[in-house]
């Protein structure tokens, strides 16, 4: 969206859900990153007030005097809370009114979040600082870290100052961010001409249509089959007739998944998720149904982590952020299921639909943009490529749950899955 352009105005939208968020610092996904914090502010105790807009008329030409003059205007009008705030102007800082809150220590713990998402960025992103491909964590991407634990960030700011400054947000909240930074970012700053876009179909956030519009795969699924054998190469109607010989290409595999690496992700994801079901007030919940299925998920997540196969693994990943996003839509009582992307579930969750190849015929299976991207490139998606006997193969040329339900991006109910699966092994 594009924010208010007068002090005033920017107030009067804060008042209504306390999110605003500029198209010209969303980074291409501004209306997303404001729903998802609108979602977390909603549950701190206190105001939060988060601002990412083009800079007022009327504010300093300095970078810090220009936000520091928007936090009083804005706390004048709003009154207490915490403030995080940015301007293509300025530099994002956070404040806090009326909350007994140390502003040093505020200022620093704000800190310490924001470089934990740099760390997180160039782990996950695989680059390192200071060199030519290394990317700044985005504005959006930074606030959201700050409203992750907001609750957190002002109990370390009203603490004594005993020296220590930790981060606020734990390394799962941060690499959910990260890896989100890292995708909207690759979209952001790389679109291939008109003319080299296949069709690739945005869907809405919730994707609620997947099933309908995954007939084949769904058939496959009934019948009990795997993806094995399917054909790897993407193509699209606009590519028919002309892509004969990019279609015979292999698909971009990435590297192969190390088991301890992707244990050690999943084991905080699961710790990440079992806190959240604790702090939980179940008689406070609008959905208590929809909150349910993250207890499924926990049930499920818990025997895949000492797995010796790592797509059981990466399964436990994909459950533990399916049950935390439940949880989430129990306790604001709706909200769209998340969506892992067909090709990786690793990557960001599927918000776009892609043409696939199943045999002689093409279905949309669901993607993350950056997927979609690479099938508009060359038809190519990066896809999750796991050992076997014979080297690494596709993952979906297995013969297991995950084959079957691709790590749940085409099953309504990925958890209910994996334990009629592990009920069926006894």
């Amino acid at each position: 969206m594009d924010g208010p352009t007068d002090i005033d105005a920017l107030a009067e939208a804060l008042r209504e859900d306390g999110v605003v968020i500029d198209r010209v610092m969303g980074s291409g996904e501004a209306q997303e990153a404001e729903d998802r914090i609108s979602a977390l502010v909603r549950e701190v105790p206190f105001p939060v007030y988060v601002a990412l807009v083009d800079a007022p008329d009327g504010l300093p030409s300095d970078a810090v005097a220009s936000v520091d003059a928007l936090a009083g205007l804005l706390n004048r009008r709003l009154g207490d809370g915490l403030y995080v705030l940015d301007t293509t102007e300025g530099i994002q800082r956070v404040y806090s009114y009326g909350l007994d809150a140390d502003p040093v220590r505020l200022s620093i713990g704000a800190g310490r979040n924001t470089d934990l998402l740099d760390e997180t960025m160039q782990e996950v992103g695989g680059y390192r600082i200071q060199t030519e491909d290394y990317i700044y964590p985005p504005a959006f991407a930074k606030a959201e870290m700050q409203a992750v634990a907001a609750g957190d960030l002002v109990d370390l700011a009203r603490g004594p100052d005993d020296g220590e400054y930790p981060a606020t947000v734990t390394a799962a909240e941060a690499e959910e961010v990260a890896r989100r930074a890292l995708e909207v970012e690759a979209v952001a700053s790389w679109r291939p001409g008109a003319s080299r876009f296949v069709e690739v179909r945005s869907a809405s956030r919730g994707l609620s249509a997947i099933v309908g519009g995954l007939s084949a795969l769904v058939i496959a699924l009934l019948l009990g089959q795997t993806l094995r054998g399917w054909p790897r190469t993407g193509r699209s109607s606009g590519a028919r007739g002309k892509g004969a010989d990019r279609a015979a290409a292999p698909p971009a595999a990435v590297p192969l998944p190390v088991l301890e690496d992707e244990r050690r992700r999943a084991t905080r994801l699961a710790d990440a998720l079992a806190r959240a079901i604790e702090r939980t007030d179940w008689e406070r919940l609008r959905d208590r149904d929809l909150a349910d299925r993250a207890l499924t998920a926990r049930d499920a997540v818990e025997p895949l982590l000492q797995s010796a196969d790592v797509a059981d693994v990466i399964g436990a990943r994909v459950l533990a952020q399916v049950g935390m996003h439940d949880l989430g839509r129990g306790r604001r009582g709706e909200g769209p299921r998340l969506v892992p992307c067909f090709f990786d579930p690793r990557h960001r969750e599927a918000t776009t639909f892609a043409a696939w190849r199943l045999g002689d015929g093409e279905v949309d299976v669901p993607c993350c943009a950056a997927c979609g991207l690479a099938m508009a490139h060359d038809g190519h998606p990066p896809y999750l490529s796991l050992p076997s006997r014979r080297g690494a193969q596709p993952y979906w040329e297995r013969d297991d749950v995950w084959s079957r339900t691709g790590f749940g991006s085409i099953s309504d109910d990925l958890a209910r899955d994996v334990l009629a699966d592990r009920a069926g092994e006894r």
